[in-house]
C-alpha cells in the first residue's frame, strides 16, 4: 500500500511538471506570435514601426521615464472659425531625463509624433528647402532659450504644460526657464503626420544666467558661443540608427 501510495504521488508530481512546463511553453509561443508594438523604447532606443519608421538612440545619462497621449485644440486664428475649441490633431511625448542626485532635471530629451486628424485637410507646410538631412529625412532647425513656467501659465493645455505636470508627477523637480533645441521632421508623404525631437537643458544651471541676463546684460559674442554649444550638444544627444 505505501509503495502504491508513493508511486502516484511521483506520477502526479511527474504530471504536475509536465503540465507547467506544457503552460510556459504556450505562453512563450503566444508571447512571440504577438503583432510588434507600434512605438516602443528598449534600453535607450525608441523604435517606431510606423509614422514614421524610425529608429532613435538616445545618449546613454539619459533615462527614459514614460510617454503620454495629448491632443491638440484649435485655438488661435491659424484655424478656421468653425474649428475652434475643437480638437484637430493628437500626438504622443516620449520622455527621457538626466537628472542629479536630488531628482532635478539638468536635461531632458523628447521625442513627440503628432498627425493633423483624417477628418480635417490640415497638413504640416514646412519648407525643408535649407533642412539638413539626419539619417535619411530632412529636419527643420531652431532653437528657443524661454520661461516654461511662463509659457505654461499662458497655455495650460499645451504639450509643454503637459510635459512639466508628467515629471513633477513623477517626483522630479524643473527650473522655469528652459534652453531648447527642436528638429521637426515629416512623418508620412502626405504631410498629415510630424516627428518631432527636443532637446531641452535648464537655463541657470547650465549657464549661470537668468533669461533677463542672458538676453540683456552679455556680449552678442557670449551668446552666441553660448547657443552653438548648446546646439551642439543636442545634436550629439542622439543618433538616427534607421530612418
Amino acid at each position: 500500500m505505501k509503495r502504491l501510495y508513493i508511486a502516484l504521488m511521483v506520477s502526479a508530481l511527474l504530471l504536475g511538471c509536465h503540465t507547467k512546463k506544457k503552460e510556459l511553453k504556450e505562453d512563450v509561443q503566444n508571447a512571440s506570435s504577438d503583432k510588434p508594438l507600434k512605438r516602443f523604447v528598449k534600453g535607450n532606443t525608441l523604435i517606431s514601426y510606423k509614422l514614421p519608421v524610425i529608429e532613435i538612440t538616445v545618449a546613454s545619462e539619459f533615462n527614459y521615464v514614460g510617454k503620454f497621449d495629448f491632443e491638440i485644440i484649435a485655438s488661435s486664428d491659424e484655424y478656421a472659425e468653425d474649428m475652434q475649441g475643437k480638437p484637430v490633431a493628437t500626438g504622443k511625448r516620449y520622455v527621457f531625463v538626466s537628472i542629479d542626485e536630488n531628482q532635478s532635471i539638468n536635461k531632458l530629451f523628447v521625442v513627440q509624433f503628432e498627425g493633423f486628424l483624417s477628418e480635417n485637410d490640415l497638413i504640416y507646410n514646412y519648407d525643408f528647402s535649407n533642412a539638413d538631412y539626419i539619417g535619411n529625412n530632412k529636419y527643420r532647425h531652431n532653437t528657443w532659450f524661454y520661461d516654461s513656467k511662463k509659457s505654461e501659465t499662458e497655455n495650460p493645455n499645451g504639450e509643454g504644460a503637459k510635459t512639466r505636470t508628467f515629471l513633477e508627477q513623477k517626483g522630479y523637480t524643473l527650473e522655469d526657464q528652459f534652453m531648447m533645441s527642436r528638429f521637426v521632421g515629416l512623418a508620412s508623404k502626405d504631410r498629415k503626420n510630424e516627428i518631432i525631437i527636443f532637446y531641452y537643458e535648464m537655463l541657470h544651471k547650465t549657464t549661470g544666467y537668468s533669461l533677463e541676463k542672458y538676453e540683456n546684460y552679455i556680449s552678442d559674442e557670449e551668446t552666441t558661443s553660448i547657443r552653438n554649444l548648446f546646439v551642439e550638444r543636442s545634436r550629439n544627444s542622439f543618433k538616427i540608427i534607421k530612418g
